[in-house]
């Protein structure tokens, strides 16, 4: 072995932390991108499908395509030919990455660890790609689905709510909820279904929509029109939705508890009602459906409001995620060690902890993703080893996308997981140069804010192409009540089962904190500059990625010809840089000594 390859295994050694795991990064975006690319082929071979059967039937294919069903879209009418195609076409893609594999552990430079990373990587971009194709197929022939696609119409359906009931996004509806299918038929022939579907309701109907029940539904079933749900069923008339079996004695307590905190905050002023709901829960109070007799919030204002949250790069707080969770644990572990708990005693508060407060709050993908790493973490805690935000980042991942292939193609989830990797890869460095030029917690609170923004930003374009200016400093005026706010929000949930009056007024104080939060979104929101229009589509994420990176590049160009003009060769330690405000410390630190009694300067009154 020569010296350089010894003194580069020794440098590598050295700098190796136990704390700083990133094997498993690759692996997470292997699994990531073999989901992805499955979809794709997915879809490209419905399409092709489609466009043959289009010449078939005269066109039929095409309405069916112009229906929308996202990934299932494509369809025919039987489908007879279809499966031996996508098996071909799944099987040609599995030998690919089998002989690409074997081919690339043949090399003589792949072996040892090169060579075991190598096969674990092709392994999981198998399995996530296996996975993902049974279930896109499993979905596509679904019987709910091969209705829709032959001939929607009106279907009696038996379904379970997934998620509680809130205003629907059409205006031929008071209510919607998510729900996933039991039975689907006319009536005379019911067949077995598990497909995923949104229910729309009006009237009387929505109190029958209940988080956790199960109904009977009479409505039209139809592809959606709009969003990542697939299916959709339109009650067109009232006593349209029968209650089957109502929610287990669990989750019937956990509906009751934000109903009640629901109708606490309706006390609360216009912005307290849309936002303490919002942060708390995931829920902005507009999208709560309100019982008869009861004033809904303005719709104009809270319109307003959210679209000024929006522009202002602050909406993201009124969605839940790890916040929720870090707060609730670091509380349960502080409390833990004042009362000298054991080790497994903490982590079985903290995995239930995190349990009750996913079934608290409302049901999304950034709720998953950080239920998951909340509960590795307390894993980690129960067998001794300190966790790391990274690493279990990256087994959320893996397992997620593999239980469920369709969270590859969430926006919600997709920003929760890279809002929390940029921040485990950049925020500690981004604070370490903040500091040389403002106070060390407004370095800390802007460097979160710019490492979360580093790697969602290409995502937020893809979603609405624009850039928000000031989401920084929104960022930045906020943060100190947030946490606070988040606090005293879920307190008034949990107080609200025994005490309306008492739950009122921790909302209450809550709504303080997002004064401030909407003062700020009315402020910076308010402007016709505030947000940049850019690039749709992947083009402006791939623009606004290179951007990113050319920035980078330019900064660590920068900081290394400064650091080899600055600091001579050989000679140990950091230049010192002046920051801005070392005069102003300076001067605070010294003024006690210049009135000091023994000083010449000394102020000597009469």
């Amino acid at each position: 072995m020569t010296a350089a390859r010894i003194y580069r295994n020794e440098s590598l050694l050295f700098r190796e932390q136990g704390s700083r795991d990133w094997r498993m990064l690759p692996a997470a975006i292997a699994v990531w991108m073999s989901c992805l690319l499955t979809w794709w082929v997915f879809d490209v071979a419905l399409a092709i499908d489609s466009s043959v059967g289009s010449v078939d039937s005269g066109g039929q294919a095409e309405q069916d395509t112009a229906y929308g069903l996202g990934a299932f879209a494509y369809g025919m009418a039987d489908g007879a030919s279809l499966p031996l195609r996508m098996a071909v076409v799944g099987g040609v893609i599995v030998a690919i990455v089998a002989i690409a594999a074997v081919t690339v552990m043949r090399r003589p430079m792949m072996r040892g660890a090169w060579r075991m990373t190598g096969m674990l990587l092709a392994c999981l971009a198998l399995l996530g790609a296996t996975s993902t194709w049974c279930s896109a197929y499993i979905a596509w022939r679904d019987p709910a689905m091969a209705q829709a696609r032959a001939s929607p119409g009106q279907r009696i359906a038996r379904m379970r709510i997934k998620t509680p009931a809130r205003t629907a996004d059409i205006r031929q509806a008071d209510c919607q909820a998510d729900a996933t299918l039991s039975m689907i038929g006319d009536g005379r022939v019911m067949q077995s279904s598990s497909h995923a579907i949104r229910v729309f309701a009006s009237g009387a109907d929505c109190r029958h929509i209940v988080h956790g029940a199960t109904v009977q539904v009479f409505g039209r079933l139809e592809p959606s029109r709009f969003g990542k749900m697939s299916l959709w069923m339109m009650c067109r008339s009232e006593a349209s939705v029968t209650m089957i079996r109502a929610p287990n004695p669990a989750q019937s307590v956990i509906n009751k508890l934000q109903e009640r905190f629901l109708a606490v905050t309706e006390g609360l002023s216009d912005q307290g009602r849309v936002l303490v709901p919002g942060l708390t829960i995931g829920l902005l109070g507009q999208e709560h459906v309100v019982a008869l007799g009861h004033e809904a919030v303005d719709a104009t204002y809270a319109g307003l409001l959210e679209d000024r949250f929006a522009r202002s790069g602050i909406m993201h707080l009124m969605a839940v995620s790890g916040g929720h969770f870090v707060l609730v644990g670091a509380l349960v572990r502080r409390l833990a060690a004042y009362a000298h708990a054991p080790r497994w005693a903490t982590a079985a508060l903290m995995s239930g902890a995190f349990l009750l407060l996913a079934a608290l709050v409302y049901p999304s993908d950034s709720v998953v993703r950080a239920l998951v790493m909340g509960l590795l973490g307390a894993a980690a805690l129960l067998v001794g080893r300190r966790s790391q935000a990274l690493s279990a980042l990256c087994w959320t991942v893996a397992a997620v996308l593999i239980v469920s292939p369709t969270m590859a193609r969430s926006y919600g989830f997709a920003l929760s997981c890279t809002s929390v990797l940029g921040i485990v890869l950049f925020a500690k460095g981004l604070a370490e140069r903040l500091r040389a030029l403002l106070p060390g917690s407004m370095a800390d609170a802007m460097a979160v804010t710019i490492a979360a923004q580093l790697l969602t930003l290409p995502i937020q374009v893809m979603m609405e192409p624009q850039l928000p200016l000031l989401s920084v400093p929104a960022n930045l005026i906020v943060s100190p009540v947030v946490g606070i706010a988040t606090m005293l929000g879920l307190a008034s949930l949990i107080v609200a089962a025994c005490s309306a009056g008492l739950s009122f007024a921790l909302a209450w104080v809550a709504s303080i904190a997002t004064a401030i939060m909407e003062r700020c979104a009315q402020w910076l929101g308010g402007s016709s500059w505030v947000v940049l229009p850019w690039a749709e589509g992947w083009q402006g994420a791939l623009l606004i990625a290179a951007g990113e990176a050319m920035i980078a590049a330019a900064i660590v160009v920068l900081q290394r010809r400064r650091r080899r003009r600055s600091v001579s060769a050989g000679e140990p330690g950091t230049p010192y840089q002046r920051r801005w405000l070392d005069p102003i410390v300076l001067w605070v630190q010294q003024l006690p000594e210049a009135f000091d009694g023994g000083g010449h300067g000394t102020f000597r009154g009469s």
